[in-house]
């Protein structure tokens, strides 16, 4: 549950299963062949994949596998496994997250108590932090919705670490928020006693316009930066833009996303038009929203009109081919 205030200290040794994973989950068993799959070695994945590949560059594609991005270091996409009317089979990205969700939903891979959540912080998070001064401050984790992920990770971050956690709430349109930046994008918390503390890294769970409270660039180490949603982690826009030019650069290796077709900077007015180029069915999203909000699923005049009607934040969308049953006209 989560809590009134928008500051929790959380310390070592109160990570509890019961508090971050829905009660179905904690005696669900993973599937054999996903938790085959979870245990592979970079390697393994490399060879397995050029097995069934055998056209690929696999030079490339370890280059691809092996590329450790400079600030986009936590991510999760939305999958979808398609059969096309030739009856072969792919995997398509629907579109990225710079926040996902999803460790309170995921059966345990080993067995271990904090499942996804310490693998996260030891693997990523922690190694992150390794070269920054622990005198700078403290460490923190900022959110603004799903506590039960963003405490989770509070907790395994403490545990690792061994040191108190600052879990801070940060709402859109906070009237008096706990959290500011200095003029240096130094993070600072506002203790229980009314003292700002500086923070020395951040864990951001922060999701709906995080670049409306939190700077472009900043002296605390922020997982992610904000460079990482404006570049395609929050914005379908620019993400879709980042698809094609990658496949541009894959041309000739047997590599590429495979993606619905999507049109940019689509205007309200020109909704309708190419909806009706796909055949009257298709989906249309906003640049920067997420969740399932501000996505309209049109497969008839009347959705396209109530999208229409509606009132928008934006003025440019991008407008994608549906995914569905190969019978539906």
């Amino acid at each position: 549950m989560e809590p009134e205030g928008k500051l929790v200290i959380v310390a070592p040794g109160e990570f509890d299963v019961v508090n971050h994973f829905y009660p179905r989950v904690l005696n669900a068993q993973l599937h054999p062949v996903m938790r085959y799959f979870f245990n592979f070695t970079r390697d393994r994945i490399i060879s397995r994949y050029h097995h069934l590949h055998p056209f690929v560059d696999v030079d490339k594609l370890e280059e691809l596998v092996t590329y450790q991005p400079s600030f986009f270091r936590w991510v999760g996409s939305d999958l979808f496994a398609v059969t096309t009317g030739d009856g072969f089979r792919h995997m398509m990205v629907i579109e990225t997250n710079s926040c996902p969700s999803g460790q309170k939903s995921t059966p345990f891979i080993e067995e271990m108590d904090q499942g996804g959540y310490f693998h996260l912080m030891s693997k990523t998070f922690a190694p992150l932090i390794e070269s920054v001064d622990e005198k700078a401050g403290g460490l923190a984790v900022i959110y603004d919705k799903n506590f039960m992920e963003a405490s989770g990770y509070a907790s395994a971050m403490a545990d690792l670490s061994g040191e108190q956690v600052f879990l801070v709430r940060m709402p859109r349109g906070d009237s008096d928020p706990i959290t500011r930046f200095t003029s240096d994008g130094v993070l600072e918390v506002k203790s229980l006693d009314g003292e700002w503390l500086p923070m020395r890294a951040a864990f951001r769970y922060v999701t709906q316009s995080p670049w409306d409270r939190i700077p472009l660039k900043t002296k605390t180490m922020i997982l992610n930066p904000i460079i990482a949603c404006l570049s395609g982690g929050r914005n379908k826009l620019v993400a879709s833009k980042a698809y094609d030019l990658l496949n541009s650069e894959l041309i000739g290796t047997g590599l590429k996303i495979r993606t619905p077709e999507t049109i940019w900077d689509v205007s309200i007015a020109e909704v309708p038009l190419w909806i009706k180029r796909m055949g009257g069915i298709g989906v249309v999203k906003n640049p920067y929203s997420n969740a399932g909000q501000g996505v309209w699923t049109i497969t008839n005049t009347r959705d396209c009109d109530k999208f229409r009607q509606a009132s928008h934040q934006y003025s440019k969308f991008i407008v994608q081919k549906l995914i569905g049953n190969s019978t539906w006209h």
